[in-house]
């Protein structure tokens, strides 16, 4: 959690001050919420969680 964020340089800089305000008060709202939703659980070994069914071909970058 936090109890602040500090954005005056990010908005008294910007282009259009009024729109980076909006900007950043939500992304501190999508932060809030993300941490409410809460994490996946924590696993020993990554395993894959899309399927590779429908790929063009395994393995290409």
């Amino acid at each position: 959690g936090f109890d602040g964020v500090l954005l005056n340089t990010a908005i008294a800089s910007a282009t259009d001050p009024a729109a980076m305000a909006e900007a950043m008060k939500l992304a501190c709202r999508a932060g809030w919420l993300a941490s409410r939703a809460g994490r996946i659980p924590k696993k020993l070994y990554a395993t894959a969680s899309s399927p590779e069914m429908g790929l063009i071909s395994p393995g290409a970058r």
